[in-house]
């Protein structure tokens, strides 16, 4: 209470001060009325604007949805029917695999003695190949061993050379040493000398000596290591020779299995010629049951022409018989199988010989049928295979292009969960900044204008007023509160005349402190929400 009668006394902050001080505010928002009007206006178009823009692009997302996930239902309509293609196609694949099963089963059964042969074919090459690279081998290592020979009779070669200059330096160190001690002494003084150089020379000589003793023992252990080296050389020259000896006898082996397979392709051969041969006996069997009908026909003419000498040629006649009978006989044995016997008569080796040519000629066209049915099989497998290839290519590129769509879908789910939050985000603002802008509406005193005007146009209006306050209060209020109190009221008008209008001026600065603070805030918080 004390601080509110302090204000109220202090000069500035009565209520006629107050009063004018709203109807100069008055005053100045009708002035700027129309240009607040003007750009509440644009900002709410430019609200409205983005509002629309974001509404249109929610649109498209949903429509943009809409499409790829009926595009998605067709895809996969499409790969099931492709999958049910495929099982269908993985059916007929399944019956042609049986049904060229069967044939394989026979062919293999014809294919069994080629493989025969080309197995051993190959164990043969295979052991070949093996003794060739047995043969390389000991080759590398016999000259690896030669290699190790020469360089070890280099090193035995320096060694003796060595030796043979250390020989040659020790002759003449002996010889001049001989030399040395050989010489005539003149007097027993120069004597004393001489003996300490022999002693030198002794000395020097032992050490030649170990030097030596070192160089026979090295020489020594050169001559083992030659030893050992010729001992290898031999033992590989032996191992080279057993090696050449086992090449020797693979190849004979060699040799004597390629003597094998011809004679073996000669037995193939041989057969061959036997099947041409039956073959032959076969026509020459059938020219002569020709050859036999005719003469039976001709004896018959004869018997016939002469009845009369019957009883004469009745020997002859049953001669002929036994022959002709002794002939179908031996026709129908060699005709003959244990499953089908035949009988010796013509018609019935004349019906067999018929079957076996029919026989014959149902094979061959058995096979020759057979092999069209394998190249037609052949065929239609590498077509269904080329055609799996595709259906799997196909549905390879329709599960990345369903990847895509779905990786495209949920980015624009994402978008329009983000729109939607946005948009939330936005109406807490716009509710949290309507309810502020109430609160300083009131705490202005400008609740009427702001039902008049609107929302819309509520911010625009806080801004031009708070823009008022500070100009009014910052450019006017000063001089006329000034030219408002008189001269006489100031104190110490004589010694201070200028105290009292410093003092007015802080009064003023202080109210128009705060309310610059608000018109700030207003400032900033309205273009953050722009």
């Amino acid at each position: 209470q004390r601080y509110a009668e302090s204000m109220s006394s202090t000069p500035g902050n009565t209520e006629e001060d107050w009063n004018i001080f709203q109807v100069l505010i008055d005053s100045a928002e009708s002035d700027r009325m129309t240009s607040e009007e003007s750009n509440v206006h644009e900002m709410a178009t430019t609200l409205r604007s983005e509002l629309a823009a974001l509404q249109y692009k929610r649109d498209r997302l949903l429509n943009e949805l809409q499409e790829t996930k009926g595009l998605l239902r067709t895809r996969d309509q499409r790969a099931l029917e492709l999958q049910v293609e495929t099982e269908q196609l993985k059916e007929q694949a399944a019956r042609q695999n049986a049904i060229i099963a069967s044939l394989r089963s026979r062919i293999q059964e014809l294919e069994e003695k080629e493989r025969h042969l080309v197995s051993t074919q190959s164990r043969n090459e295979m052991a070949l190949q093996t003794l060739q690279r047995e043969s390389r081998y000991q080759e590398e290592r016999a000259k690896e061993l030669d290699r190790k020979v020469s360089r070890l009779e280099l090193e035995c070669h320096n060694e003796e050379q060595n030796k043979e200059c250390a020989r040659k330096t020790m002759h003449d160190f002996v010889r001049r040493l001989g030399s040395t001690l050989g010489s005539d002494v003149p007097d027993a003084a120069a004597g004393e000398p001489l003996i300490m150089k022999t002693h030198d020379l002794m000395q020097e000589n032992s050490r030649l000596r170990t030097k030596t003793c070192a160089l026979t023992e090295n020489l020594s252990s050169v001559e083992i290591e030659l030893r050992s080296c010729r001992e290898l050389l031999d033992r590989a020259l032996s191992e080279k020779e057993h090696l050449q000896r086992q090449c020797t006898t693979h190849q004979m082996e060699i040799d004597k299995l390629k003597q094998e397979k011809e004679h073996l392709e000669m037995q193939a051969r041989v057969t061959e010629r036997d099947l041409g041969d039956l073959r032959e006996k076969l026509a020459f069997c059938n020219r002569s049951l020709g050859s036999a009908t005719g003469d039976i026909a001709a004896h018959e003419a004869t018997i016939c022409t002469l009845k009369d000498d019957l009883k004469q040629k009745d020997e002859r006649s049953q001669r002929l018989q036994n022959e002709h009978r002794h002939l179908l006989e031996s026709l129908a044995i060699s005709l003959s199988t244990p499953a089908h016997f035949v009988e010796s008569q013509e018609s019935c080796i004349k019906e067999r010989i018929r079957d076996l040519l029919h026989d014959v000629k149902e094979k061959c066209m058995q096979v020759e049928t057979y092999r069209e049915k394998i190249a037609c099989l052949n065929q239609q497998l590498n077509r269904q295979n080329e055609t799996q290839e595709q259906i799997n290519d196909r549905i390879r590129n329709l599960e990345e292009e369903k990847c895509h769509i779905e990786s495209r879908l949920h980015k624009t789910e994402s978008e329009l969960s983000a729109c939607e939050l946005a948009n939330e985000n936005l109406k807490r603002d716009k509710t949290i900044f309507v309810a502020f802008l109430d609160r300083l509406a009131k705490s202005l005193n400008m609740e009427e204008i702001s039902k008049e005007v609107g929302l819309d146009l509520q911010s625009e209006s806080l801004l031009c007023r708070a823009e008022q306050l500070s100009r009014l209060e910052s450019d006017k209020l000063i001089d006329k509160l000034l030219l408002h109190y008189p001269y006489s009221t100031l104190p110490a008008p004589h010694r201070h005349p200028h105290r009292h209008h410093h003092s007015c001026i802080d009064t003023i600065s202080c109210k128009c402190f705060p309310m610059k603070e608000v018109s700030r805030l207003i400032c900033s918080l309205g273009t953050f929400y722009v």
